[in-house]
C-alpha cells in the first residue's frame, strides 16, 4: 500500500512538471503575439477618440504582468530539473496567480475604453474581439492546466458578457452567447488538460519501464560476467585437475600393473585386482567429469579423421575382452572392414561408456558389439543380456547423476556414462537409439559417415 501511495505521488509530480514545463515554454510567444495585438488595436481605438491615459493605463499594466510572467517563466525553465515538489507547487500556484490577474486586466478594457464620440456599439464591439482573440490564445497556453483556464477565463469574458447584458436585447445576446462560448472553451480545455495528462502518464510509465529494463539488462550482465568468471575458474580448475589428479591415478595403475606382474600370493593378487578396478573407475569418473564440464562450458571440441574399423575393433576388444572374461561373461565382436569419419578418442568414449555399463549391469550372459554397413554409414550395435530397462524409466537414462533403480548392484556408477553419450551423440550426430525390454537386455544403435575406399 505504501508503494502504491509512494507510485502515486510520483505521477502526480510528474504531471504537475510537465504542466509547469508547458506554460513557463509559451511564455516567449506570448510576449509577442500581445505586443503585436496592441500595436494593432491601437490605432484603431485611438481613431475612435479613446483618449490616450486609459490607453496607456490599460496597456502598461497588461505589458508589465506579461514581460514579468516571461521573465519568471525564463528562471524556472532553467531551474526546473533541480526544482523539490514543494518549489514546483509554489511555481504553479504563482503562474495561476498570474493568469487570473492577466486576465482580469485584459477584460477590464471593456470598461477603461470608452469615447464619448464613439459609436455606442462599435467600440465595446471591438473590445469584445479583443478579449476573444485573446482568450483564444489563452487556450492554447493553458490547455495542460484547466484549473488555471477555469479560474481565470470568466474574468476576461465574463466582464464583457456582464457589458452586454446589462445593455438592450441584442446586447442580452451577445452576453449569454459570450457566457456559451466560454463554457464551451472550459470544457474543451478540461478534456485537453485530461488528454495532456494521459500523455505525460504514459511517457512517464515508459521512462520507467525504460530504467527497469537497463537496470535488470545490467543484473544480466553482471550475472553473464560472474557466469563467465565463474566458467574461466572451473575451466582452471579442470585443468590443473587434470594434470595434478590424472598423472598420480596413472602412475598408481602403473604401479599395481608392476604388483601383479611380480607374481604375488592369491591373497595380495585378490586385493590388487580389486586395487586395479578400482583405480580404473576413478579414472573413468575422473574422465566423465571431465567430458561433462566441457559441455557444459562449451569448449567440447571434435578432430575428424578417417579410422579404421580394425584398428577401433582392436582397442575396444583389448578392454572390454578382460573385463568380461573376469566377470564371466561371454565377449562378441565383430566389425565390417570399412574406414569412418569420425573422432576416433571421442567414438572410443561412446563405446567405453555403453560397454562400461552393459557390463556392470549383466550378471550372466552375452554382451556384443557389431560393426555394419548399411546406405553409406556404418551402424553399430552395443547390446547385452542383462536385466533390460523399464519403459517408464527409459527417459531416465540420459540426464547426467542419475542411476536407475533396477534391482542391480551398481554403486561403482556415478550415472555420467550414458549423459557423455547423449552429448557426444548430439557432436557428432550419431542419430543414437535404444531397443530394451525388461529380462531380455538392452540394445544401442548409433551410426557414422564411412570413408569410400
Amino acid at each position: 500500500m505504501l508503494e502504491q501511495k509512494e507510485d502515486h505521488s510520483a505521477l502526480e509530480f510528474a504531471v504537475l512538471v510537465e504542466s509547469v514545463r508547458a506554460r513557463v515554454a509559451v511564455a516567449p510567444a506570448s510576449v509577442i503575439g500581445t505586443f503585436a495585438s496592441i500595436l494593432l488595436f491601437l490605432p484603431f481605438l485611438y481613431s475612435q477618440g479613446v483618449g490616450l491615459g486609459p490607453m496607456v493605463v490599460w496597456v502598461a499594466a497588461i505589458v508589465i504582468l506579461i514581460l514579468g510572467r516571461n521573465l519568471y517563466s525564463r528562471r524556472v525553465l532553467v531551474e526546473l530539473a533541480r526544482l523539490e515538489q514543494a518549489e514546483v507547487e509554489r511555481v504553479d500556484r504563482y503562474l495561476r496567480i498570474s493568469s487570473i490577474l492577466n486576465q482580469f486586466t485584459i477584460g477590464t478594457g471593456i470598461w477603461i475604453m470608452q469615447s464619448p464620440s464613439a459609436d455606442p456599439h462599435v467600440l465595446p464591439l471591438f473590445m469584445t474581439l479583443i478579449c476573444m482573440i485573446f482568450c483564444i490564445g489563452v487556450m492554447a497556453n493553458l490547455f495542460s492546466d484547466a484549473k488555471s483556464f477555469a479560474y481565470s477565463v470568466p474574468l476576461l469574458i465574463g466582464q464583457p458578457a456582464l457589458f452586454w447584458v446589462m445593455q438592450d436585447d441584442i446586447g442580452i445576446a451577445i452576453g449569454v452567447g459570450m457566457i456559451l462560448a466560454m463554457t464551451l472553451m472550459i470544457m474543451l480545455v478540461g478534456r485537453g488538460s485530461r488528454i495532456f495528462r494521459d500523455s505525460v502518464l504514459i511517457r512517464f510509465e515508459k521512462d520507467r519501464l525504460l530504467v527497469q529494463v537497463e537496470l535488470e539488462q545490467e543484473k544480466t550482465e553482471r550475472a553473464l560476467l560472474e557466469a563467465q568468471e565463474a566458467n574461466d575458474s572451473k575451466t582452471f580448475f579442470m585443468a590443473a585437475a587434470s594434470h595434478d589428479i590424472k598423472q598420480p591415478l596413472f602412475a598408481l595403475g602403473m604401479l599395481t600393473d608392476t604388483l601383479l606382474m611380480s607374481d604375488p600370493s592369491e591373497e595380495v593378487k585378490s586385493i590388487l585386482d580389486k586395487q586395479r578396478r578400482n583405480i580404473t573407475a576413478m579414472s573413468h569418473h575422473f574422465d566423465a567429469l571431465m567430458d561433462l564440464g566441457k559441455f557444459q562450458g562449451g569448449s567440447f571440441e571434435t578432430h575428424l579423421s578417417a579410422v579404421r574399423l580394425e584398428d577401433l575393433a582392436l582397442r575396444i576388444d583389448g578392454e572390454f575382452q578382460p573385463l568380461c572374461q573376469y566377470k564371466g561373461l561371454d565377449w562378441y565382436i565383430d566389425f565390417v572392414e570399412a574406414t569412418v569419419n569420425t573422432d576416433l578418442e571421442v567414438l572410443l568414449r561412446v563405446f567405453r561408456n555403453l560397454l562400461s555399463n552393459a557390463v556392470r549391469f549383466t550378471e550372466a550372459g552375452k554382451i556384443t558389439c557389431l560393426a555394419r554397413l548399411e546406405d553409406g554409414r556404418v551402424r553399430f550395435e552395443v547390446s547385452d543380456s542383462g536385466p533390460g530397462i523399464a519403459v517408464e524409466e527409459r527417459e531416465n537414462i540420459f540426464p547426467q547423476f542419475v542411476r536407475l533403480e533396477n534391482g542391480v548392484d551398481h554403486a561403482e556408477g556415478a550415472g555420467l556414462g550414458l549423459a557423455i553419450v547423449d552429448n557426444i551423440n548430439r557432436a557428432l550426430s550419431l542419430g543414437l537409439s535404444m531397443e530394451s525390454e525388461l529380462g531380455r537386455g538392452t540394445h544401442f544403435y548409433f551410426s557414422v559417415p564411412s570413408v569410400n575406399q
